[in-house]
């Protein structure tokens, strides 16, 4: 067991030999403090020295006949996280001043005092082979947990054996909290106290830390606190482990002995993930039948996707596409999906943004069909699919490195199940639409939808019909007639347009006479106004904006 084998307290340091004549002056109630080393400091200017839980021993000699200094000492001490101090009483102290007590009763800071002389370099060899003994103990005692927690994870899927392997080993309250689902705690509490214990824990977690890797600590109440981590897998937290401490700190083996299970447990439950992804290959033949137009009858495709009707609609869903690519190379369509580790953690995210979801992979794209599991607005379903697009790019990006550029095409919110593949459709549309563009659904790109239709050489003729003379005009003379042409259109006034473009209002005049003569001023009338605008938009998308 951890704790018996490892942890070596200032209570258990008053049990050796060398202590019997020793008395605690102040500071009972740190008795439990680890003791990592002996450390003999003499001088006040040594404290660069200390790492934190070591046992000091002085004479007093270098501070003990000046009451600030010797406060100046002990505060550094404490400052310094040592485990406890212990004074030789003699000719510089004849007994512990009342100052230094009161000081370390007020941090819980043993102060022992030897009554009778002592030999420090006894001490120092007594209780160092007595850690590095305990120390090797307990690198053994780990190391077989680490092999028995390898091995149970191979024979069992059984988290709640895991749990118990570690509360065993640690001799202590060890929870495990599924964000998503129930949780473990061993020993078992009453169900009030759990329950609020899981949700105290979850709302005190930073949002951020839910896709951290850091152990970390929260306090609970005096002298409670608890230690956890969150048990990764592909860059996201699956769901947390820990154990509740009662008046010690965590040490360096509890670190490791919570590192080896949480590991473990990130294996177990990324099994049962890809087990639960076997038994949904059935819906990605759905999927797949859907998207080729195989199945045309709404009812049947409800039944199928396990859609039911409330408040006689059936609840909206969402097709998206994505696409991993490399620098502007796509990858072979042909070649086996990398995908395939991923489609867990995929369902993990789409799930905890609110939606049911159907992923089928296919090369280097996946289809998904998000299903949402509560009602909304379409507004809401919008904020939470942008999402779902952000999580899945960070979760591609963490498997598979910064350097591959991941693309997403999203069609539009529809509670049409006989149009899913028209809306799938939309969304191969979206994966033409410029990937510099922060615009993600297909029912925001507004007048664009016209263009990323696949029909370019009827949009070059549009253009050129309406700015073919401006266009060469501009290419020959190295002008910007097109870009006056653009804010013209896109001002209230005449005065405004001088104003964006820096000229006068009669080199504008000049100009627009140029553009009527070019182009024909009808033009600009306003039944061919909006023609105008169209076409300019039309060239932006093929090209450049028009700065």
């Amino acid at each position: 067991m951890l704790n018996e084998n490892f942890t070596f307290t200032i209570k258990d340091v008053l049990k050796r030999p060398l202590f019997q004549d020793a008395d605690v002056a102040a500071g009972h109630n740190g008795l439990l403090h680890p003791v990592q080393w002996v450390h003999i400091l003499e001088t006040p200017g040594g404290y660069s020295f200390l790492n934190g839980g070591e046992l000091v021993l002085s004479t007093a000699s270098g501070f003990g006949k000046d009451s600030r200094e010797r406060l100046c000492y002990l505060r550094e001490l404490i400052k310094k996280r040592a485990a406890g101090l212990c004074i030789e009483l003699g000719s510089v102290i004849g007994e512990i001043p009342q100052d230094m007590i009161e000081l370390a009763e007020q941090h819980d800071f043993p102060l022992i005092a030897f009554k009778k002389p002592v030999h420090f370099v006894n001490i120092t060899m007594d209780l160092h082979e007595t850690i590095m003994y305990r120390h090797i103990e307990a690198m053994r005692d780990l190391e077989k947990y680490s092999l028995d927690i390898q091995r149970l994870t191979l024979e069992t899927q059984s988290i709640k054996k895991v749990l118990y392997n570690f509360h065993k080993f640690t001799n202590e309250q060890t929870f495990f909290i599924n964000l998503d689902n129930s949780s473990l705690f061993i020993p078992e509490m009453s169900q009030s106290i759990e329950k609020d214990f899981v949700h105290s824990f979850k709302t005190s977690i930073p949002h951020t830390d839910i896709s951290g890797q850091n152990k970390k600590t929260l306090s609970i109440s005096e002298g409670e606190q608890i230690l956890y981590q969150p048990i990764m897998a592909m860059g996201h937290a699956l769901s947390y482990i820990g154990v509740i401490l009662h008046d010690h700190d965590p040490d360096q083996f509890l670190y490791l002995s919570l590192d080896y299970t949480a590991t473990s447990m990130a294996q177990i439950l990324l099994r049962k993930m890809f087990a639960e992804e076997r038994f949904i290959d059935n819906q990605h033949r759905i999927l797949d039948d859907i998207l080729q137009d195989k199945i045309k009858d709404k009812e049947h495709i409800q039944t199928l996707l396990g859609v039911k009707n409330k408040k006689d609609s059936p609840p909206s869903y969402l097709p998206i596409i994505l696409e991993m690519k490399q620098g502007s190379d796509y990858y072979d369509q042909q070649t086996d999906s990398p995908f395939h580790d991923l489609i867990g953690i995929f369902r993990l995210v789409i799930t905890r943004c609110g939606f049911r979801a159907f992923i089928l992979s296919k090369g280097y794209r996946v289809y998904l069909l998000l299903i949402e599991r509560d009602e909304g607005d379409n507004s809401d379903i919008r904020k939470k699919s942008k999402k779902v697009a952000l999580e899945l790019e960070k979760s591609c990006k963490k498997a598979f490195g910064a350097e591959v550029g991941i693309r997403l095409g999203i069609g539009r919110i529809s509670c049409n199940y006989h149009q899913i593949n028209l809306h799938f459709e939309e969304a191969e549309q979206m994966m033409r639409f410029p990937s510099e563009s922060s615009t993600l659904l297909f029912d925001e790109l507004g007048v664009y939808r016209l263009f990323i239709q696949n029909n370019t050489f009827a949009l070059n003729s549009f253009i050129n019909d309406y700015l073919g003379p401006i266009l060469e005009y501009d290419a020959e003379h190295n002008s910007h007639l097109l870009l006056t042409l653009k804010v013209l259109l896109n001002s209230c006034s005449k005065q405004e347009a001088a104003e964006i473009l820096y000229i006068r209002r009669q080199t504008l005049y000049q100009r627009l006479e140029k553009l009527k003569r070019m182009i024909g001023e009808d033009k600009f009338m306003p039944h061919n106004r909006l023609c105008l605008e169209l076409a300019i938009h039309a060239y932006e998308w093929l090209n450049k904006p028009i700065h």
